[in-house]
């Protein structure tokens, strides 16, 4: 087992308006070693040598790895980042003692980021803000960075939701 703890830090984003937190979980032992690997069998979003990172997009979040820590953005409450990381921890583990079957990736994906104005064009243009953005462009920018997901707008049809989707996938 590669890693078997860590310690969490929570906080809340500069913006006083956000209501979402941030956690840090700082590890009990460096994970450097299995970040390439992380990187093919999780399809890293971004992957760094010098300093080492691999950051992964899940659904309306990015999770940085780096070798003693993990950073994870938009969270909506404590239990949200423990099953992350847990998730996290299984993963790192399971993937360290199957490298020997996994070719090491160190090449980010070669994925086009989606635009945020393809976005736009089909967000319903209100700037109503319940989806907690100022404007409908900050929201289509924040799905295009994989930052929010578009089941968060509340003013979107099911037919545009999946085209968004499709677009995304």
């Amino acid at each position: 087992m590669l890693v078997e703890g860590y310690t969490k830090e929570f906080c809340r984003p500069p913006n006083p308006n956000a209501e979402h937190l941030r956690c840090v979980a700082s590890l009990d032992t460096d994970i450097t070693e299995v970040l390439p690997y992380l990187n093919t069998a999780l399809g890293g979003h971004q992957y760094f040598r010098d300093p080492p990172s691999l950051t992964l997009k899940l659904p309306g979040k990015l999770v940085t790895l780096y070798p003693r820590k993990i950073a994870i953005n938009i969270l909506k409450d404590e239990q949200e980042a423990d099953s992350i990381l847990q998730w996290l921890k299984q993963q790192i583990n399971n993937t360290w003692e199957k490298r020997e079957a996994i070719a090491p990736s160190f090449a980010v994906r070669s994925r086009s980021r989606p635009r945020a104005l393809d976005i736009l064009k089909v967000l319903p243009k209100t700037n109503c803000g319940k989806c907690g953005k100022p404007t409908c462009m900050v929201f289509a920018v924040a799905v295009s960075e994989g930052s929010c997901i578009i089941d968060e707008c509340p003013g979107i049809d099911e037919q545009n939701k999946e085209r968004i989707r499709h677009y995304l996938r």
